[in-house]
């Protein structure tokens, strides 16, 4: 079994999921989600720091939310940006056209690996 050391708070732990923080860091995180998730619903119209100072929940952590998909903003500022092209995300780092682009782009590859490792078979490189 595998050990690593939290991304957060440096604590050794086993990781049974494919999170990098420990069962503690990740209890804090999704209270932290609820608590600023409920305060959005009362005052859906404010700011990271609005938010960060209201709430006690760090303005760093709440970004990490939205970049992951948990938290959604309804106005983007420069940082949310679409990694591509830059048109404004609501969530993530890249806009849904883009999503797509690099979906399709993975199919691609995967198919031409299959299809280079099936005639690699039958014609050994010497």
């Amino acid at each position: 079994m595998a050990i690593a050391n939290c991304v957060k708070c440096g604590k050794v732990f086993m990781p049974d999921t494919y999170t990098p923080v420990c069962a503690d860091c990740l209890a804090k995180e999704h209270k932290d989600l609820k608590i600023v998730n409920e305060y959005l619903r009362d005052y859906p119209l404010a700011g990271i720091m609005e938010v960060a100072t209201r709430t006690g929940v760090d303005a760093m952590q709440i970004l990490r939310f939205v970049k992951s998909g948990s938290l959604r903003i309804t106005d983007a500022p420069e940082a949310f940006k679409c990694r591509m092209c830059g048109k404004e995300v609501k969530k993530g780092t890249l806009c849904q056209d883009c999503m797509d682009k690099v979906s399709d782009l993975k199919e691609a590859v995967k198919k031409k690996k299959e299809k280079d490792s099936g005639s690699s078979r039958r014609h050994p490189r010497r």
